[in-house]
């Protein structure tokens, strides 16, 4: 499968402090790229190392495909300053995807911060799965839990609420939602009833701290628990051996696997984080 292509941008939007949504017309991306996966943008040849993003939607109609970023950096600052028509060398759709969710079981998304990304694109194909099938209930639908720092940093799912998807905010500043980190809200869900252990199957995304603590959780509640882990990815397809993560059973690449060739959706299990 050819994964080298090139894109044009077609807009960009500020969604929240030095966060933006850019969308690419990319078609073959737009069509083949799932929740989970990535690619590597190269918006300037100056640039020595592409920028790895999750797909965070997907337009197969229009061909377009669209990510989610902050800028912490010249390579996306450049990025997020581009005009509109520039184009950009692209990378994909690279890495794995979300498994479906066991037939049974309440499909918990769990995002910090922009983990956000591929847990949109998760729900969209959740939610369009289930009109289809008509098999709507609300003990099954897709729950997505989200946090952030503040209430400013809280951007919300683009393009969700047609769809009906539930959403629940956590900042550590309390000014939205509960007051405190989001796998302490997933905590109180559990706790509270609102989330049963036993027919819940949860699904990550956030920095790694985070990652870690939600695998703890649903290990404490034996929950099924499947993390995308944000790592360094310079080349993107397993190279250069920038982004390997230890497993807990030696499998893989010795005793350790690449994130973004064997991941970076991974079995909570499997991984230590």
């Amino acid at each position: 499968m050819n994964i080298a292509h090139s894109a044009e941008l077609v807009w960009t939007r500020k969604v929240g402090p030095n966060i933006f949504q850019q969308r690419f017309n990319q078609p073959f991306v737009a069509r083949h790229a799932r929740a989970g996966q990535f690619v590597h943008l190269l918006p300037e040849a100056r640039h020595l190392f592409r920028r790895a993003f999750s797909v965070y939607a997907t337009d197969p109609k229009e061909g377009a495909f669209d990510v989610l970023h902050q800028v912490f950096g010249e390579g996306t600052r450049s990025l997020s300053q581009l005009a509109k028509g520039a184009p950009v060398d692209v990378l994909g759709p690279l890495g794995n995807k979300f498994p479906v969710p066991e037939r049974g079981r309440r499909p918990v998304l769990v995002g910090g911060g922009l983990g956000m990304a591929p847990l949109r694109l998760l729900a969209h194909e959740l939610l369009t799965a289930q009109a289809k099938t008509k098999t709507k209930r609300i003990d099954r639908d897709p729950l997505m839990l989200l946090g952030g720092r503040s209430k400013m940093q809280a951007v919300p799912p683009f393009g969700m609420a047609s769809l009906g998807l539930r959403t629940a905010w956590a900042t550590d500043d309390g000014s939205k939602g509960f007051h405190g980190n989001v796998v302490a809200l997933l905590s109180d869900r559990i706790a509270a009833g609102v989330i049963d252990p036993a027919h819940s199957e949860v699904f990550g995304c956030g920095p790694e701290v985070m990652m870690a603590a939600l695998a703890a959780v649903c290990r404490t509640h034996d929950i099924p628990c499947y993390v995308s882990l944000e790592r360094s990815m310079p080349c993107g397809f397993g190279v250069c051996m920038g982004c390997v993560v230890e497993t807990r059973h030696g499998s893989g690449y010795g005793t350790h696997v690449r994130v973004c060739r064997d991941g970076p959706v991974f079995n909570a299990a499997d991984v230590k984080i």
